[in-house]
């Protein structure tokens, strides 16, 4: 069914996030553009949820100011929910709420932990983030092209990390490997056996995602491959962990932004249990509440906005 919580007045709203709250409630968020642009003026609307997405209310509206506000990032603890944002693709932002999403702090600029990283082009996510450990942890990617400073090739991505709570961050590993074509847009899961994995966005010929583990999210990633039961059209995806299982949302298709489809694993993609989600897709986020799975998601973002969908799990 159409998203009924987004604001009135915008021409597009793109790059959904959602989140489920420790009380169980839902906390979304997205992109309110003034045009098609990812270059466009862009807000940030924050909406939060405690009847399963019947109804929302307006958290927060962060207004532009003449820049681009972009790729928003939820992460939930056992005491707080963070808040993640970027602006015009440099400029990071962090903000925290120790009330279950119904309020959030201050904006604290936290860009200066990218200084040693030579990049043009910075942004979080989107989507949301994890808890591994203790340890909050974002995915990043990044672009360096001197030539076009708004150019978002050729890319690279890592993540971000604090250890306490948020007060500080900073940068972990970087992939950057050869044999893929311009990582970008990635998301984050924490397998069965205490693993982070990774499932990334790149521009290889092929059509699939690329997946790479890491013990910590942190370190190293090893195990990188293309994945051949994760198809994907050149889009976003993201990913959830529940009782042990990977519930990964993408449009499975390497045809076109069709078909978008939660995708279930316990053995890291070996084997996949399917639930189609819907026929057209895009952008796109997911949370889990008991038995229920809630969706997030664009269909044609150029003309009929955000969706919103929720599912049995199996």
């Amino acid at each position: 069914m159409r998203f009924n919580g987004a604001k009135e007045g915008c021409d597009h709203y793109r790059i959904p996030a959602l989140v489920a709250t420790k009380s169980g409630a839902l906390l979304a968020c997205y992109e309110c553009r003034d045009s098609g642009s990812d270059w466009a003026n862009i807000d940030i609307e924050i909406v939060r949820s405690e009847d399963g997405g019947r109804t929302w209310s307006q958290v927060d509206l962060i207004k532009n100011n003449q820049n681009t506000l972009n790729n928003p990032v939820f992460i939930v603890d056992e005491n707080a929910v963070h808040f993640l944002y970027c602006e015009d693709y440099y400029r990071v932002f962090y903000r925290k709420s120790e009330d279950d999403g119904k309020t959030f702090g201050e904006k604290v600029e936290i860009t200066d932990i990218f200084d040693k990283i030579e990049h043009t082009v910075v942004a979080t996510g989107p989507g949301h983030g994890i808890t591994h450990n203790g340890v909050l942890l974002v995915p990043v990617w990044f672009a360096d092209n001197k030539e076009n400073l708004r150019a978002h090739q050729p890319s690279f991505i890592a993540t971000i990390y604090s250890r306490d709570g948020g007060a500080s961050w900073q940068v972990g590993a970087r992939f950057d490997n050869e044999e893929v074509v311009n990582a970008s847009e990635c998301a984050l899961a924490v397998n069965k056996n205490g693993e982070v994995v990774i499932s990334i966005r790149n521009e290889n010929d092929c059509k699939l995602r690329v997946v790479a583990k890491s013990k910590t999210g942190i370190d190293v990633w090893r195990d990188f491959h293309f994945e051949s039961n994760l198809v994907d059209p050149i889009c976003q995806g993201s990913m959830t962990t529940k009782d042990g299982k990977i519930y990964h949302i993408n449009c499975d298709s390497a045809d076109g932004r069709k078909n978008l489809t939660v995708k279930i694993t316990d053995d890291d993609f070996n084997s996949v249990t399917k639930i189609l989600v819907d026929d057209e897709g895009g952008y796109s986020d997911i949370a889990i509440v008991g038995e229920k799975i809630y969706v997030l998601y664009e269909r044609d973002w150029g003309k009929d906005g955000l969706y919103f969908r929720v599912l049995e799990r199996e």
